[in-house]
């Protein structure tokens, strides 16, 4: 990582363990209407950015069901438990440790930006980050306008740029904006998802070497 100028890091999943929460708020939607639950290696094959596909693949009726109301609903219940979550472990150190080679390093997500400014807050470690960049609704369409507007800003080489992610659209966010990639398989994407995208992928974030 060492080798990079800028570091751009996912949040959530990535960072942030949150996938078992997202399920757990997702099967608590589905049971209220009497639908059948999410197992999670199905919740790690189906997830995907915009979630609204993700919602369908859920088995959701969406026209019996507005996509809106169902995004309202689950981040209610998401932002009811949110700091149940921890981060992943080894977030901390490498973190610092970047830091400590005075590698500058910043975050770019598909949630709402405020939200993501608080979690890096409440964790402590927004002192980390340069920038913290998110969507200024909660409905998480994607992120690559954000991550390319940001590259153009950030004024480096692409290729001197790594973004560590932990699903299939972070890799497709990294090849827009023409960065490197690395992807940690223990957030919301199945490893076989990440491996296909030909991507370097980790099992676990304190894997990564530094």
């Amino acid at each position: 990582m060492t080798d990079y100028l800028h570091i751009i890091w996912d949040f959530n999943g990535t960072l942030m363990d949150d996938a078992w929460l997202c399920l757990e708020v997702m099967n608590g939607m589905l049971a209220r209407r009497g639908l059948p639950a999410l197992l999670p290696d199905r919740y790690a094959e189906i997830f995907d950015f915009p979630v609204q596909e993700y919602y369908q693949r859920a088995g959701w009726d969406l026209e019996r069901y507005p996509f809106e109301q169902l995004s309202n609903e689950f981040m209610a219940g998401y932002h009811a438990r949110k700091l149940e979550c921890r981060l992943h472990a080894g977030s901390r150190v490498v973190l610092a440790g970047l830091q400590g080679r005075g590698i500058p390093q910043s975050v770019i997500s598909a949630a709402e930006q405020s939200m993501v400014q608080d979690l890096l807050a409440h964790y402590q470690i927004d002192q980390y980050f340069i920038s913290a960049r998110g969507l200024d609704n909660h409905h998480a369409a994607g992120k690559t306008a954000i991550g390319v507007q940001w590259v153009e800003e950030l004024g480096i080489e692409p290729g001197r740029i790594l973004m560590v992610g932990d699903t299939v659209h972070d890799y497709e966010v990294a090849k827009a904006m023409g960065t490197g990639c690395v992807l940690v398989a223990s957030g919301h994407h199945s490893r076989r998802r990440l491996l296909a995208t030909g991507a370097t992928v980790y099992a676990r974030l304190d894997q990564i070497k530094i």
